[in-house]
């Protein structure tokens, strides 16, 4: 009960419910604004720093290609080509929502700072731009995870490192 009751002191003496409503409000601002000009981000949503980001289908020949092609594998995996290189690349934790939705969801910690705002959104910025290079590296990851979805490998098969997809 002693540490309930600290728990709670240091919430409120350091107003984190405050902050994390300034810093979401922030975060949701600053993806809005440097994802807006790519087509297929859709929107930006969320309460305090529980936030959603969803995607659409792109209207561009090649990407919508691309995005049919991957959806038809698996309708879960464009969420990947957002959360694997978030962590591979920037070690970024990130969630995708749940399958047959394109929304990555995102949970920073209540002490998260502006300059860590600043940080995610920087990466953020960077994955979805490389998404929206048709071919290009992050399509083949998600081409390599689709194949493993359509073929599953055999319990005696060796199993791909993250490393491997990268390539």
């Amino acid at each position: 009960m002693g540490c309930g009751l600290a728990t709670l002191q240091v919430i409120e003496e350091e107003k984190l419910i405050e902050r994390a409503e300034l810093l979401g409000t922030l975060l949701k601002q600053q993806i809005e604004e440097r994802c807006r000009p790519y087509e297929m981000f859709k929107e930006v949503r969320g309460k305090g720093l529980m936030i959603g980001i969803e995607f659409k289908e792109p209207k561009s020949l090649k990407l919508k290609a691309g995005w049919k092609m991957i959806h038809a594998a698996n309708k879960g995996l464009f969420g990947q080509m957002i959360v694997v290189p978030l962590m591979s690349n920037h070690r970024i934790l990130t969630q995708v929502a749940g399958h047959d939705v394109d929304l990555v969801k995102l949970l920073p910690p209540l002490v998260i700072t502006e300059k860590d705002v600043a940080d995610f959104v920087r990466a953020f910025e960077e994955v979805v731009a490389n998404c929206h290079k048709f071919p290009g590296a992050a399509w083949e990851v998600a081409f390599k995870l689709a194949k493993k979805a359509i073929r599953p490998a055999s319990p005696a098969a060796p199993r791909e490192t993250e490393a491997e997809l990268q390539t």
